[in-house]
């Protein structure tokens, strides 16, 4: 079995949806002959925490950790629930407080790619000494975070690699990325490293057709897509509920709200007593201020059934 070292920011106990991908892949890797060592920091700032995925590590997996410094703890201090929602990608439009003006533009403009940049300099020497105690001749690097991409990118041009690096979300394409406040250099920095990864690494892998698109304008690297799936280790026999529900799970961001559905939505109501008796809209997940504002401008407030992350 040949070593691969995958190098992640999100790892058990981290919760939400940035921590399932490589969690299972890690657990599918060796049915594919490749055996996984993992890179993750020693003492994270997870926006959510769920101790359950910590069951899911393999048996035997060899994790490597080093300490990260990163100003996601100090900010918390100065107001907890917008850097959490901020670190989720929520940010809101509407209403911003000076503080909130003021850590978009700090996290924009100061912490490109982002605010895990100060674990790049220190991983790429820690896992220098990692790479030949371990016979690694592969690497995986996965983001968002971008700044992960960092750390492979300079191990590459220390060592004679193979380099994949997987994209979850986009990079500069991502919907709030124009909405950090950023300046003109500093979008063009971001832009710079985001091509600098894109050519450099062997292999580039995206979820989705639309990302890959958009990334073979910037380069002739090869691109695979590898949508995300699912392991069959859920319950089947859960009881339908008597209503006619609409359910979003997972995080409900600014730039994705279907407004022209809550429209509809809220016509239906006014035409069809059943279906206004009927009607329920489960929101699983972090959900934007901007869109229950929305929603709620429709009158569907009665309806919506807000549930925290699972």
């Amino acid at each position: 079995m040949r070593k691969v070292l995958v190098i992640t920011y999100y790892w058990p106990p981290a919760g939400g949806p940035g921590v399932q991908r490589w969690l299972k892949f890690v657990k599918y890797l060796r049915d594919f002959e490749f055996d996984p060592v993992v890179y993750i920091p020693e003492n994270p700032t997870y926006p959510i925490h769920d101790e359950s995925l910590l069951k899911e590590i393999p048996e035997g997996v060899k994790i490597y950790t080093h300490p990260i410094r990163e100003p996601y703890g100090i900010a918390g201090f100065l107001s907890p629930k917008k850097t959490k929602r901020i670190s989720s990608g929520i940010i809101e439009t509407k209403n911003q407080s000076f503080l909130e003006k003021a850590m978009l533009w700090v996290r924009g403009n100061l912490f490109i790619p982002d605010a895990r940049k100060y674990w790049v300099k220190p991983s790429v020497a820690f896992l220098s000494g990692i790479l030949e105690k371990e016979g690694i001749t592969t690497i995986i690097t996965t983001g968002p975070p971008h700044s992960v991409h960092l750390i492979g990118n300079l191990l590459k041009e220390k060592h004679p690699l193979k380099w994949v690096a997987d994209f979850r979300d986009p990079w500069t394409s991502i919907g709030y990325h124009n909405k950090l406040r950023l300046s003109a250099s500093s979008q063009r920095k971001h832009k710079q490293l985001e091509e600098l990864v894109l050519n450099n690494a062997d292999t580039i892998i995206t979820t989705s057709a639309t990302t890959k698109k958009e990334f073979e304008k910037l380069t002739n690297t090869p691109i695979k897509v590898i949508t995300n799936g699912y392991d069959t280790d859920f319950k089947d026999d859960a009881a339908l509920t008597p209503k006619f529900t609409l359910s979003h799970i997972g995080s409900l961001l600014s730039g994705r709200n279907p407004s022209n559905l809550w429209q509809v939505l809220a016509e239906l109501i006014q035409e069809n007593s059943d279906f206004k008796d009927a009607l329920e809209l489960q929101l699983i997940g972090v959900v934007s201020e901007d869109v229950l504002d929305n929603m709620f401008g429709h009158g569907l407030q009665p309806y919506i059934r807000l549930v925290d992350y699972l």
